[in-house]
């Protein structure tokens, strides 16, 4: 049974015990209506309508609130997210970071001032491209190489986890020491995209190109819409490690972009260019037009109900009656009812009597 079956089974109900319960407030009622309302003892005509007003408000107040008990929770998105930015679920893109972490990315040779370790900047990069992108549909993977290659992360939609990956996390240590192989991380993030829809995801390939597997180039998917290679590390001046000099090697990188199809980016100093990320950073137009929800009508019949709820008894105690029993009562009788008071107080005392 639907949210709603259930709302509409909630609401007759609440709406018949209601009916019940002005019904019997009714009848007891009547037996002290002159005293209520006067020597009449009826209250002003426009309070007949008030048993249908209390029925109809109990009868909203309750559809609404098992409306709202009843959706499936909705995960808030980012603060910075604006509703045109919620896009529809047939247009999720996907984006595979191929993260190099060798020995050769915690060299320090990178940033602005070459202060920074290579992963580091990598992690500024990447930070820069979540910041100028649509983060709510997008989807992210992340796949690390070493000696061999595998996906820590897929589909993931909160960016910390990628942060927490690319920042402190030592995946170097679950790799057979060895050199590196770049190509093999290539070809497992073409395997993880093999069947997402076509043209669907974006792969930046982070490293400094330090490798020695360049010989049988993977062949990218349907899938891969573009490919960015973000390269880190001093292309000119090198740093000794281990057995061989440590730098960006961009001849390298720059073939296997023009290989695959894909360009080339030398991010050791800089950020990537705008308009390689507008793709990414294009929000669809929002619908045409949206109907009214039930969860939009829900609280719109809860806040009716609530406010009638409140305002009913406030009306009542105020302009229900036309009889005041302060003004209708002769100041005779307040005169008697003052002093029989005084002389019930003040039996044995010289009290003087004050009524005014």
């Amino acid at each position: 049974m639907a949210s709603n079956d259930y709302a509409i089974a909630v609401a007759l109900a609440v709406a018949l015990l209601t009916m019940l319960a002005e019904s019997w407030h009714h009848r007891r009622s009547q037996s002290v209506a002159r005293l209520a309302f006067g020597p009449e003892g009826q209250p002003r005509p426009w309070t007949r309508a008030v048993p249908v007003l209390r029925v109809i408000s109990m009868s909203l107040a309750g559809w609404g609130l098992v409306v709202l008990a009843t959706l499936e929770p909705q995960l808030l998105g980012d603060a910075g997210t604006s509703a045109a930015d919620k896009a529809d679920p047939t247009d999720v893109q996907r984006v595979v970071l191929v993260l190099d972490v060798s020995p050769s990315m915690n060299v320090v040779d990178a940033g602005a001032d070459q202060r920074l370790r290579r992963r580091d900047r990598v992690l500024e990069v990447v930070e820069g491209i979540m910041s100028r992108i649509s983060l709510s549909r997008t989807r992210f993977s992340v796949v690390v190489f070493f000696t061999s290659a595998r996906a820590v992360v897929v589909d993931a939609t909160d960016t910390n986890v990628v942060r927490n990956i690319l920042d402190s996390m030592p995946l170097v240590w679950s790799f057979e020491p060895g050199e590196t192989r770049l190509l093999e991380g290539v070809r497992v993030a073409s395997e993880l995209a093999r069947d997402w829809p076509p043209k669907s995801t974006t792969m930046f390939l982070c490293t400094d190109g330090d490798t020695v597997d360049f010989n049988q180039i993977p062949k990218l998917p349907r899938s891969i819409r573009d490919l960015e290679i973000l390269a880190v590390g001093d292309p000119i001046v090198g740093t000794l490690l281990g057995n061989h000099d440590s730098r960006q090697e961009a001849g390298i990188l720059r073939r296997l972009a023009a290989e695959l199809h894909g360009s080339y980016h030398n991010v050791n100093t800089q950020h990537v260019p705008s308009k390689a990320l507008a793709e990414l950073a294009r929000v669809p137009p929002p619908p045409a037009s949206v109907g009214w929800q039930i969860k939009d009508l829900a609280r719109i019949a809860l806040t009716i109900g609530a406010a009638l709820l409140t305002l009913i008894p406030v009306a009542l105690q105020y302009f229900g009656s036309a009889w005041n029993v302060e003004r209708e009562l002769p100041t005779t009788q307040r005169l008697i009812e003052c002093i029989e008071n005084w002389r019930l107080k003040n039996v044995k005392t010289n009290n003087p009597i004050v009524c005014w």
